[in-house]
């Protein structure tokens, strides 16, 4: 399930057949030109049990992935989204959807686009993704570029929408472009990511983070690693010097919706070079307990627990890592 500031997108359920069938036969017209198919596979309410069943299905055996988009306030269905034609060498897929008419512009549409694309991304690892879309359908393109995806050409008379001619359809596809820039801690990018490092926290630590804080000042550290997807800053590290022959990793963050896609591998990785290349021998942090993310990343990372060391002497909740450079 993903769920966004308004809305939950979910795999369908039998149980969703009445709804769905109620909501198609209403907006037959709205949906006919580019979901014909759909509108005649769900004839009558056994045929959506039986369509939905077999998206079910689709869903365990990898075929392709089709959720109900849902209001978060009132579990209202009000659209659908789904990736299909998948082809799992690359892993790429095509990506289709639509939002029921009394329920457009809300901007429904970006929100389940936008959050859909980051799991299949994050959670389905697909390295492409792309849409097909009718020169004419100004709104779905204005929907496609606000959510990330790029214009990559023309499909010439590759559509017949009811009984008319062929029309023409633009591809638009969404990529992820990864790239680790060094930098130091005057960087407003890297001071936007600490503001949502510092909130994360605080929901985790609780009153705890109070002590935490006066260990977190960020003012003067001159190495940085930003991690920039297509562009956006989307997660950070820093190291700060903490002997003679080690440096101590801090300010470990990925912004929620970009994670899974091992961006904070890459970062720490990235970290540890810079460490080498500056002479350290080995590297040093502090994580908590409660953040068992991070706790994965570091034993996965050949990082060995250690004695708590200074400030953190003596604290239950924090963990302590080393690693030999």
């Amino acid at each position: 399930m993903i769920t966004t500031k308004r809305l939950i997108i979910r795999p369908y359920k039998i149980e969703d057949s009445n709804s769905f069938l109620e909501s198609l036969t209403e907006n037959r017209e709205h949906l006919y030109d580019y979901f014909a198919n759909m509108i005649k596979v769900n004839g009558d309410l056994e045929l959506t049990k039986k369509y939905l069943g077999q998206k079910e299905i689709d869903w365990q055996e990898n075929r392709g992935f089709a959720c109900g988009i849902f209001t978060k306030e009132d579990h209202q269905l009000i659209g659908h989204i789904s990736v299909r034609e998948i082809d799992w060498r690359v892993p790429k897929g095509e990506l289709a959807y639509f939002i029921f008419k009394k329920y457009n512009g809300n901007n429904y549409a970006a929100e389940a686009l936008t959050a859909f694309k980051n799991w299949c991304f994050a959670e389905k690892k697909f390295n492409r993704l792309f849409m097909k879309i009718a020169v004419e359908n100004i709104a779905s393109i204005k929907v496609a570029e606000r959510s990330g995806f790029i214009y990559e050409g023309l499909l010439k008379k590759d559509y017949r929408k009811k009984e008319q001619d062929l029309i023409d359809m633009k591809i638009y596809g969404y990529t992820e472009e990864l790239k680790l820039v060094r930098t130091n801690s005057q960087n407003e990018d890297f001071s936007s990511l600490i503001v949502k490092l510092d909130a994360n926290l605080a929901s985790r630590n609780g009153d705890m983070q109070e002590y935490f804080n006066q260990f977190n000042k960020v003012d003067s550290i001159k190495h940085v690693i930003i991690a920039y997807v297509n562009g956006i800053a989307v997660g950070c590290g820093a190291i700060k010097q903490f002997d003679d022959k080690s440096v101590e990793v801090k300010r470990m963050f990925v912004s929620e919706e970009f994670r899974g896609r091992g961006i904070s591998r890459k970062i720490l990785s990235e970290l540890e070079n810079w460490a080498k290349e500056l002479g350290y021998k080995s590297t040093v942090l502090e994580t908590s307990n409660v953040q068992i993310e991070a706790v994965g990343l570091y034993t996965n990372s050949d990082y060995a627990i250690t004695e708590n060391y200074g400030q953190y002497a003596g604290i239950g909740s924090s963990i302590c890592f080393k690693k030999s450079l």
